[in-house]
């Protein structure tokens, strides 16, 4: 008697694991993507709201098992001048500080947010800051969401970025 599988038990086989793999319980950590509108204040003009998709969803990668990144205090307090001259000119009081950061931000990868600021911020000119105002202010906004203070500077090391998570608190 031969062992070979027949074509529709290959074909019942396959169906059977098609059906399996549709009907997983498991539910990804989706969110809708966060919206943003400039305020009248803001360098490139009057206040329009940004393209928003009510459908798209963005999976949250979670790095909980990560150390808390590191960074120095007077990182942030350069920081903290540097949102308050660029960032606060498009991005009202509150919206990256408590809450919203804290559950949008909260054991991520440092370099997710760095990346995201580094790529897209100033509006008006992306990625034409130095590197180290653009650490400076990740540094402000981890210290105002109350992450741990380290004993070391935070750096341009994308390896080490990738390795330390975002630990903000309320």
């Amino acid at each position: 008697m031969s062992m070979r599988p027949t074509r529709w038990t290959v074909i019942a086989l396959a169906g059977v694991l098609v059906a399996c793999a549709t009907t997983t319980t498991s539910t990804p950590n989706v969110r809708p993507p966060l919206a943003a509108t400039l305020s009248p204040d803001a360098r490139t003009g009057a206040p329009t709201p940004l393209r928003f998709d009510p459908n798209a969803k963005v999976i949250i990668s979670r790095a909980a098992e990560l150390p808390p990144t590191s960074f120095l205090p007077s990182q942030a307090t350069r920081g903290e001048k540097l949102f308050g001259e660029t960032c606060a000119l498009c991005h009202e009081p509150g919206t990256l500080v408590g809450q919203g950061f804290v559950e949008n931000w909260n054991d991520r990868r440092v370099y997710d947010l760095y990346a995201l600021v580094r790529g897209t911020m100033p509006l008006d000119k992306p990625g034409q800051m130095k590197e180290t105002e653009y650490l400076d202010i990740i540094a402000y906004l981890l210290q105002a969401n109350h992450a741990p203070v380290g004993s070391d500077s935070l750096k341009s090391d994308t390896v080490y970025m990738r390795r330390t998570k975002i630990a903000a608190k309320l």
